[in-house]
């Protein structure tokens, strides 16, 4: 069940803020004893909004959380 927009749906997020929860989740699974979550980090480091966007949907992240008020 996926949390937040789908990819359809256009809000205005912080992509940053994204990219930093990503990268402390993705390097907690690594030092938690999955070293092949080192991979993810080297992507998520990479990744445009865009992508961001769908790792995150992947992983079920509510992008809303990540939502910037005009």
């Amino acid at each position: 069940m996926m949390k937040g927009p789908s990819m359809s749906e256009s809000i205005r997020m912080d992509a940053d803020a994204l990219r930093d929860y990503l990268l402390d989740y993705c390097g907690s699974a690594m030092f938690s004893g999955f070293p092949a979550a080192v991979l993810d980090v080297v992507d998520i480091e990479q990744a445009d909004s865009y992508e961001l966007c769908q790792m995150a949907e992947r992983l079920g992240i509510d992008l809303h959380k990540f939502e910037v008020q005009e």
